[in-house]
C-alpha cells in the first residue's frame, strides 16, 4: 500500500508541474503589458544594433575621458592636472574608477565601448519596463480599466522612443 500511495503522490506532483509549466506561456501572453514590453525590448535591441552598426559615433567626450583615465592610471591624483580635449576633469572620482574599468574591458576603443553601452542601455530599459509591467501605481488615479490599459500602453511605448536616453548611452558617451 505504501508504494502505491507514494507512486500516486508522485504522479499528482508531476501532473501539477506539467500543468503549471504549460499554463505559464498562455498566462504570459494574456498579459498585454508584458507582451508589449517584451516586444518593445526586442525592437529596441534591434534598433540599438542598427545604430551601433550604421550611425557614426559623435566624438564629444570619449577621447577626453580616455585621456583623463590614462592620467589617473599613470599615477596623477590631483584632479586639476587631469585634463582632456574638453578641459579639466569635472566628474567625481568614481567616474575615474568606472571608466578605468571600461578602458580595461574595451582597450580604449570606441566600437567595443559602443557595444558595452548598448548592452547597458538594453539592461536599463529592461529593468524600467519590468517596473512598469509589475506596477499599476501610475494608473490608480484613473477610473475605468480600458483607460488604464490605454495609458499604460502609451507610457510603455513612449519610453524607448526617448532619443536622449539612447543617445546618451550609445552615441555620445
Amino acid at each position: 500500500m505504501a508504494v502505491k500511495n507514494s507512486t500516486s503522490a508522485h504522479a499528482k506532483r508531476s501532473r501539477k508541474k506539467a500543468a503549471a509549466s504549460s499554463s505559464l506561456i498562455p498566462k504570459f501572453m494574456k498579459n498585454p503589458k508584458t507582451t508589449m514590453a517584451l516586444a518593445l525590448l526586442i525592437i529596441d535591441s534591434l534598433l540599438v544594433s542598427f545604430i551601433i552598426a550604421y550611425v557614426p559615433y559623435t566624438k564629444i567626450d570619449w577621447d577626453a575621458h580616455m585621456s583623463q583615465v590614462s592620467g589617473f592610471l599613470g599615477g596623477e591624483r590631483d584632479c586639476k592636472n587631469l585634463k582632456g580635449d574638453t578641459g579639466p576633469l569635472v566628474y567625481p572620482a568614481g567616474f575615474l574608477y568606472v571608466y578605468s574599468a571600461i578602458q580595461y574591458v574595451t582597450g580604449g576603443q570606441v566600437f567595443p565601448a559602443q557595444i558595452l553601452f548598448g548592452i547597458l542601455y538594453i539592461i536599463n530599459l529592461g529593468i524600467v519596463l519590468l517596473i512598469y509591467v509589475k506596477t499599476d501605481v501610475v494608473l490608480k488615479q484613473h477610473q475605468g480599466r480600458r483607460l488604464q490599459q490605454l495609458l499604460l500602453k502609451r507610457q510603455i511605448v513612449m519610453m524607448p522612443l526617448n532619443q536622449r536616453i539612447r543617445n546618451g548611452f550609445m552615441i555620445s558617451f
